[in-house]
Parts: C-alpha cells; structure tokens; sequence
C-alpha cells in the first residue's frame, strides 16, 4: 500500500498511528473499508461523529446547522458538540494506478460517504441519506 500526497492523514494521526496502519493493511490490495481496535501502545484518537454508530441518541435536524468544511464543495451536517477518544481506527484504501493506495484513516467507526458528496456514487445514496439524517459532525473541540 502506497501513501500519496493527497492521501487524507490529517485526523490527529501520528507517525506511530501511520506504521501500524501500513504494518496492518500494507499488505492488502484493492478497495477496503476496515476499522480496527487499536492497540494499547497508540494514542486514542478524536471522533467527530455523533449519533446511534457511537452509542449517542439520533442528531435531530433541530440540532444541527450546515456549512463547509474545509475546501470540500459541499456542506456538512454539523453540530456543536465535543469531540470524543476512540480506541478505533477506520482505514479505506483501493486502488490507485496499479497500486492500492490508503485514502483516508481516522478515529471511530466507518461512516458512508455525505449525501451532498459529489464523489457519492448513486449505488450509495439512500444508505448515505439513511445515515446522515440521524449523524452529524461536530465542530466543537
């Protein structure tokens, strides 16, 4: 498994986190989705997911406001809420140019990509809308 510059490492992952991720998937080949319960020796990591996947109640839309996240061209489902540890890593890789490259890794449990994703593939939407009408992310710290 190849790293790339545009590779999305930027959720508190340290070195440490980076060399178990590729001690644990380097080896794997084409697209994966996998989280992980990370071993005592790694720092825990932050979680901005609230909801049912990380043993909170539903995110009402009363709750919640939507604006950008960083440059991405669409508006997330936002909360003003802390962020919570994790002892899980979630990791997705796939293909890239003949290699499998690691796209993103991060802190908690898998979340299907966000309904207002351009890169959402149609195949995904109604779980993506299932999911995201009852999780936001938070923006507190």
């Amino acid at each position: 498994m190849i790293i790339l510059p545009e590779s999305h490492l930027d959720h508190h992952l340290t070195k440490a986190h980076v060399e178990f991720i590729m001690r644990k998937f380097g080896h794997r080949e084409g697209f994966f989705k996998q989280t992980v319960r990370m071993p005592r020796d790694l720092s825990s990591l932050p979680v901005d997911l609230h909801g049912p996947a990380v043993g909170e109640p539903a995110v009402s839309e009363a709750q919640v406001f939507y604006a950008r996240r960083g440059t991405r061209p669409y508006v997330s489902r936002l909360v003003h809420r802390k962020r919570k540890m994790s002892r899980l890593l979630s990791v997705i890789a796939g293909p890239y140019k003949g290699s499998t490259a690691l796209f993103t890794a991060y802190g908690g449990p898998i979340a299907p990509r966000e309904p207002n994703d351009p890169a959402l593939p149609s195949s995904e939407r109604s779980e993506s809308v299932r999911f995201w009408k009852k999780h936001a992310l938070g923006c507190g710290s």
